[in-house]
């Protein structure tokens, strides 16, 4: 059984895959442009949205509902 999972980053609009700016580093509250529409998504609500997306997979495979929460960095 394979235990990898992987999403890709989508935009909220029209959900292309997101790329960013080569080289850039994103952090919360930074604004992130769709290639494919222009839209700017919000950092932090993309992410969340992968994380969902990652507990959706997690509950698939496990065959059943779990509750699955992620923390954000205590260090910030």
């Amino acid at each position: 059984m394979d235990n990898e999972i992987s999403v890709d980053l989508l935009c909220l609009s029209c959900h292309a895959q997101l790329r960013g700016e080569p080289g850039r580093t994103y952090q919360s509250g930074d604004k992130v442009k769709c290639d494919a529409c222009g839209a700017l998504n919000d950092y932090d609500r993309v992410i969340e949205a992968a994380q969902q997306e990652v507990a959706r997979q997690i509950r698939e495979r496990a065959g059943g509902e779990m509750n699955i929460s992620f923390e954000k960095d205590p260090g910030k």
